[in-house]
Order: structure tokens, then C-alpha cells, then sequence
């Protein structure tokens, strides 16, 4: 169990660094874990799902507010202020859930893969 916490644990942290290196490199730490793990440890495949499904929401919606920035002149950038925080405060929720042991839902997370 403890090899499948550490996995776990990547998920999230190859996320955190990806994200905070640029924001659209965060899925792909959960990405290759899930594709390395995705038979062999239930609890690793869960939480990369997860986490592959918030990262690529997240980026998803960046994109949405991006093509709102422009189309605003700019008016609506104040809302990527609130997404990145709410971006970090959930990646670092779900590392310390997989820390634990435990489970953890992003929650805002389009159900993109299963």
C-alpha cells in the first residue's frame, strides 16, 4: 500500500509542478502515471483519473475564459485570478488525501475519462 500511496501522491505532485511550470503541462504527470498504473493499483488509477480529468477541465476552462478575454477586451481576465487559486487549493487538497490514503474528488472536474 505504501508504493500505491507514493504513486498516488506523484499524481498530484507531477500535476502541481507541471501546472505552476506553466499550467498546460499539469495533466500530463497523471496521464503517464495512469497509462503506467492504470492495471495494477486500483487506488493509483483512481486518483489519476481524477486528477487527469480536473487538470484537463481546468485547462479547458482557462481556454473558455482566455477566448472571454478577448472578446471583452480584457474585461473578463479577473476570472482567471479565482481559477488559479481554486486550481492550486484542490491539487494540494488531493496530494494530501493521497498522503493519507485517502480518496479525493476534484470537485468543477468534467467527467472526461473513467
Amino acid at each position: 500500500m505504501d508504493d500505491d500511496r507514493n504513486w498516488a501522491v506523484g499524481v498530484h505532485l507531477t500535476a502541481l509542478l507541471g501546472g505552476l511550470a506553466g499550467g498546460a503541462p499539469a495533466f500530463l504527470g497523471p496521464l503517464i502515471i495512469w497509462l503506467l498504473k492504470r492495471d495494477q493499483s486500483p487506488f493509483v488509477r483512481q486518483h489519476a483519473v481524477t486528477a487527469l480529468n480536473f487538470h484537463i477541465s481546468a485547462l479547458i476552462y482557462a481556454l473558455v475564459i482566455g477566448i472571454g478575454v478577448l472578446l471583452t477586451f480584457g474585461l473578463s481576465l479577473f476570472l482567471l485570478i479565482p481559477l488559479g487559486v481554486l486550481w492550486l487549493v484542490f491539487t494540494v487538497q488531493a496530494l494530501s488525501a493521497a498522503s493519507q490514503g485517502r480518496t479525493y474528488a476534484y470537485p468543477l472536474a468534467l467527467p472526461l475519462f473513467s
